[in-house]
């Protein structure tokens, strides 16, 4: 696991994948990245701008995947399929799928499915339920299978309930963007472009089966809530659309095959140029995604997204100043820095292996972990430099965090035990491997109960 989490962290900018086996499905793979997020969280904040739903409250997932498909879970966690983005006509589309999903939140579907489930089969909901608690606490292949082993219990009760929840969220999702400045008919015209593929892959006993209704009924359904809006034939954010081209065209080079890509994106456009320096890089073929990306930053100098991706080529052939520097430069470009930059150039720097680019590259990680704190592969560099420096008790402490991030909850006390015996004390380290300790105490006794 850690050496999948390694190769794409060094192969792909900001991009973290992580794969999740469970015996009941192929892997998963979700991904972060800093262009994909931060769009997204631009979108979603434009649609909650009239909604009580707080931003901050909503986690947000990527899953590499080429079918098209997003849900939610309990807590208010979004899980988006690549392909969704892929799929949009444009970032409309796009953004009438998240309003969908949103308005399940919103309607309190999820809350709503577990009351219903339980009622269903009172032993299939506490699978579907650990399920779900394992994913968000780090225990990815059990979380992941016991969601599906719990879906599956359920899946012939559970029919109509949902088709019900479908209909009501696709009216809902009208409203979130009609009210929010988006033409609602894209969400119609998303469910459209699907629907021929939907009429050959799916007889009718396997629709009846589906979770969701025809979508030639959702369609209908959609039509008729636009008649309540006089006003939401609302004009395209041409900087939106722009910057959406860009995004679809890199997350493209990423899930496709090269050759695909390459049959798609095969002018000199900008968008074009960035799709085949994606795909490039993932093929091998690294002169050609330099190349590419040359021409991208001498032509747009302010995308920090080209700078980023060719710092972590450079950073993939040992070129580590070159990477720090058009890493660096990325920092300054960008309208919102988050925790992958942070955590980017602090693993550049680290790679130095020397005592003052190491300490830099500790105050980049810290910053990476106050934006946030759950980022285990930021813990883990942050206990690789403080190694590297010869500050044992701090990497036992920082690896402590880091296994309890991801689950292991017995290494987690053995370093924190560690941590806590030799580091210095009234630090707000020495602080937090004392609570890591209580609370792993704590657990390991109500377990025994």
């Amino acid at each position: 696991m850690a050496k999948v989490i390694r190769r794409f962290i060094l192969i792909f900018k900001a991009l973290i994948i992580i794969n999740l086996f469970s015996e009941s499905a192929k892997a998963l793979e979700i991904i972060r990245d800093t262009e994909l997020e931060l769009f997204t969280n631009e979108l979603i904040s434009n649609l909650l701008n009239s909604d009580e739903i707080v931003e901050n409250d909503l986690n947000i997932y990527f899953i590499k995947s080429n079918q098209v498909n997003a849900f939610v879970t309990g807590g208010k966690n979004m899980f988006i399929n690549t392909e969704i983005i892929i799929r949009s006509e444009d970032y409309r589309e796009y953004a009438a799928v998240l309003a969908h999903e949103l308005a399940h939140i919103q309607g309190g579907h999820i809350f709503n499915t577990s009351i219903e489930m339980a009622n269903l089969s009172g032993k299939a909901f506490p699978i579907y339920l650990l399920g779900v608690i394992g994913l968000m606490t780090g225990a990815a292949e059990t979380g992941f299978a016991g969601v599906m082993l719990g879906q599956a219990s359920v899946n012939d009760g559970f029919m109509y309930y949902s088709r019900t929840q479908e209909a009501s969220a696709d009216q809902a999702a009208v409203n979130i963007l009609c009210k929010n400045g988006i033409d609602g008919k894209y969400l119609a015209n998303f469910l459209d472009k699907l629907e021929d593929n939907e009429n050959m892959k799916i007889s009718d006993n396997k629709n009846y089966r589906s979770t969701h209704p025809l979508t030639e009924n959702r369609i209908t359904w959609i039509n008729s809530s636009l008649k309540n809006y006089g006003k939401c034939n609302f004009t395209e954010d041409e900087k939106l659309s722009k910057r959406f081209e860009l995004l679809k065209a890199k997350l493209h080079g990423f899930t496709h095959s090269h050759l695909e890509t390459e049959a798609l994106y095969n002018s000199d456009r900008d968008i074009d140029l960035y799709a085949t320096a994606v795909s490039s890089y993932f093929k091998g073929n690294h002169k050609k995604s330099l190349e590419n990306l040359t021409k991208l930053i001498n032509e747009f100098p302010r995308n920090p997204y080209y700078k980023e991706l060719i710092g972590e080529i450079y950073f993939v052939n040992n070129d580590y100043k070159n990477a720090y520097n058009f890493q660096k430069d990325a920092i300054e470009e960008i309208s919102h820095v988050n925790d992958l930059y942070y955590m980017m150039i602090g693993n550049y720097l680290l790679s130095h292996e020397e005592y003052e680019n190491t300490i830099n590259g500790i105050n980049y990680l810290k910053k990476s972990l106050q934006i946030n704190p759950k980022n285990a592969y930021s813990w883990y560099l942050l206990a690789r430099a403080y190694g590297q420096i010869d500050q044992i008790p701090l990497a036992n402490y920082a690896t402590a965090e880091r296994y309890f991030l991801i689950g292991e909850r017995a290494l987690s006390y053995e370093f924190a035990l560690k941590a806590a015996k030799k580091i210095e004390q009234n630090t707000p380290e020495w602080y937090r491997s004392s609570d890591l300790i209580n609370i792993l105490e704590n657990e390991t006794s109500t377990n025994r109960q």
